[in-house]
């Protein structure tokens, strides 16, 4: 298992280093990791990931709904530590639940409206209602994060990811009709959780990465999203950085994003990668017919070509299912057959 030193180490290199990229793979909702990395081995011609994503909640493991120590939690810890002991990297992020929502409402309990700067100034006031309702998700999460710890499992913590956008509770915006927040309100949230995690339940198994969206990221775009450095939290409270990208036409970033994102002077990485529309066929079609559109090695040729332009990337992560995940895209042993891709295995030979 690897230290927390030894992690920063690999992926300070791998950023370096224009010949290889590590790759990994999100979870699925209530997938077990295990089986979710047996069955990229089984489409993948044997290829296990690098890193291994996971989130907390409603798009991951649901934790709120399972509750502390039920067998499942215990099962997840379990998997995850497996995958640490084999060698991997482990990145989580949370996909909070709307204050004003309860599970059993579907998946998308992390969207919905949550309300204006008032509302946001009453939920970061300790011991006021909403607080209290926010806190415990935390709370529970930082426990099973601690647990990971316990076992000598670092974990890549990705908190408010995308939130420079407006589709989540906790985004610049929760709803496309209301006005974009003042940053400064996402900054004290980061600094809430970095403080709970860090000072208050004494986590010291976290590596903290930064992650906005690159969706049209443009302070003058009334639609899509602000800039990557919107909600930059600091450098004291920050490890690592990098962005949430679904390529819609399969090029490179493109724009300013990345660059603003590398300025920042710490190791930089595609959090989280996909396809989108006109090149994401969804799932009425088979991976044959989505491999002709954009395939697994259309994604690796979009990130080499990336790095062509000067782009610096350690590690990136496809989202699961239709949304990137390489055996959904079709070429997927092609691709990580490419001595360019990191996966589980290369990464010990060369760590």
């Amino acid at each position: 298992m690897k230290t927390k030193e030894q992690i920063l180490n690999i992926l300070k290199k791998s950023y370096e280093d224009s010949r290889y990229v590590l790759f990994g793979e999100q979870c699925g909702t209530r997938a077990k990791p295990l089986d979710m990395i047996a069955n990229y081995a089984e489409k993948s011609g044997g290829h296990k990931p690098a890193v291994l994503g996971i989130d907390l909640n409603c798009y991951g493991f649901q934790l709120p709904l399972i509750g502390e120590n039920s067998p499942e939690w215990n099962e997840y810890l379990d998997h995850v530590t497996a995958f640490a002991e084999e060698g991997g990297i482990v990145t989580a992020s949370s996909h909070y639940t709307n204050p004003f929502r309860k599970y059993g409402e579907g998946l998308d309990v992390c969207r919905g409206e949550f309300g204006g700067e008032e509302l946001w100034e009453e939920m970061l006031t300790e011991g006021t209602e909403i607080n209290k309702k926010v806190k415990e998700e935390l709370v529970l999460e930082g426990k099973f994060l601690g647990e990971l710890g316990k076992r000598g499992v670092t974990v890549l913590w990705r908190p408010l990811h995308e939130a420079n956008g407006g589709w989540f509770w906790f985004c610049a915006r929760s709803h496309s009709n209301m006005p974009w927040m003042n940053p400064e309100y996402l900054r004290r949230f980061w600094k809430y959780i970095y403080n709970l995690y860090v000072n208050e339940m004494g986590l010291t198994n976290l590596i903290w990465v930064y992650g906005p969206n690159v969706s049209g990221n443009n302070d003058n775009n009334p639609h899509g999203t602000r800039s990557v450095l919107f909600y930059y939290p600091g450098d004291e409270y920050v490890d690592m950085v990098g962005v949430d990208w679904y390529t819609g036409d399969g090029k490179d970033i493109g724009g300013h994003s990345y660059d603003l994102i590398m300025s920042t002077g710490k190791i930089a990485a595609l959090t989280e990668f996909g396809n989108s529309g006109n090149i994401r066929l969804g799932h009425d079609f088979t991976i044959e017919q989505q491999a002709e559109v954009y395939s697994a090695v259309d994604a690796v040729n979009t990130i080499k070509n990336c790095i062509r332009k000067g782009y610096k990337i350690s590690y990136v992560l496809t989202w699961s299912s239709i949304y990137g995940a390489f055996y959904r895209l079709g070429k997927a042993k092609e691709a990580l057959d490419d001595p360019f891709c990191i996966d589980l295995e290369r990464l010990n030979k060369l760590y």
